[in-house]
């Protein structure tokens, strides 16, 4: 089984304070050093990655994420980024054209609401980001990480996704550290939600916590054969980035990393470790889906279909497959 996608934390910076994100309280301070990205983008496509995630952190504080962007398509690599869009109005000219899947994180249809989530002022700069990308060649999609407490304020950027002719995307709250906790008339809510034109919700996810998570016996977790984590340290965590409990050291490649001992045995082990009992990580699931020949794999494939249909066809934007939310 050849890994699908690329996760990359090229920092561990952050400029917000989001309640269902710890990583901006990690210290040191981190960013990817530029001479090691090219290398590592090349030898993830050689293993067989077709898409690239940069991300954080906040991605657009490194100063060379349009270079890492250009280096990846060079490479082949369908890009991703999802932003706060802090900075996105300052940059989007550098970025215009290179990332393929966008996503402005945006969690309620109010600014008192959604900064609130995000801990700084994110509102007013996603909605005012809608146009600036469109303008640029980039075509965003609004990323709704949905709660308990924000789910009753969807419709107001449902309106606002309408408008503008750009998908938005219902992505469930998960708990790194179990069972879902996410009230399950929030996800019927969702369920009911993603019906709705130009919206996507990946119903394998609403199943997979239906069914309790991962089971440690009967496991479907992928996580370590189809996503390669890297970090800013330019080390590959194992077996993935919320339980890192080993972080190889890319040397002299990420080429010869894949076949270190210890990943050969966290493949061994991918699911089956106590932490990933009732284990439901959107980001890890979402590509091993795509491995699967069960239902999850027949509700997964059927809800990106919708989306590409809507996306590419309706909207009309230039066509890339895609995976999935992020979070």
């Amino acid at each position: 089984m050849k890994p699908l996608l690329l996760h990359y934390f090229i920092t561990n910076r952050c400029n917000a304070r989001c309640r269902f994100c710890a990583i901006w309280k990690e210290q040191p301070k981190k960013d990817v050093k530029s001479e090691n990205v090219s290398q590592n983008l090349s030898d993830a496509r050689k293993a067989g990655c077709r898409f690239v995630d940069f991300t954080g952190g906040e991605p657009l504080l490194h100063p060379d994420l349009p270079l890492f962007l250009k280096k990846a398509k060079e490479h082949g690599l369908i890009t991703s980024v999802t932003t706060n869009t802090i900075l996105f109005p300052d940059r989007v000219r550098e970025l215009a054209g290179l990332i393929d899947l966008l996503h402005f994180s945006i969690d309620a249809d109010n600014a008192e609401l959604n900064d609130d989530l995000h801990g700084t002022m994110t509102y007013n700069t996603a909605l005012r980001s809608i146009p600036l990308a469109i303008n640029n060649n980039l075509f965003p999609d609004l990323l709704f990480t949905y709660s308990d407490t924000n789910i009753d304020h969807f419709l107001g950027l449902y309106r606002v996704a309408r408008e503008n002719k750009i998908m938005i995307i219902l992505d469930p709250l998960f708990n790194p550290e179990g069972r879902d906790t996410v009230l399950p008339a929030t996800h019927r809510k969702a369920l009911e939600y993603s019906r709705l034109p130009g919206v996507y919700l990946n119903k394998a996810h609403l199943a997979l916590r239906q069914q309790g998570g991962n089971s440690t016996i009967k496991t479907i977790c992928k996580a370590v054969s189809s996503v390669i984590v890297v970090l800013p340290d330019n080390t590959l965590a194992l077996p993935c980035f919320h339980h890192c409990r080993e972080k190889i050291e890319i040397k002299p490649s990420l080429t010869s990393v894949l076949s270190h001992p210890l990943r050969l045995e966290a493949l061994k082990n991918q699911g089956h470790y106590s932490f990933c009992e009732g284990c439901h990580i959107n980001c890890y699931f979402d590509p091993s889906y795509t491995f699967l020949r069960n239902d999850l794999f027949i509700k997964s494939i059927t809800t990106k279909g919708r989306y590409a249909f809507q996306k590419y066809f309706r909207y009309k934007r230039p066509f890339h497959f895609m995976w999935g939310g992020k979070r």
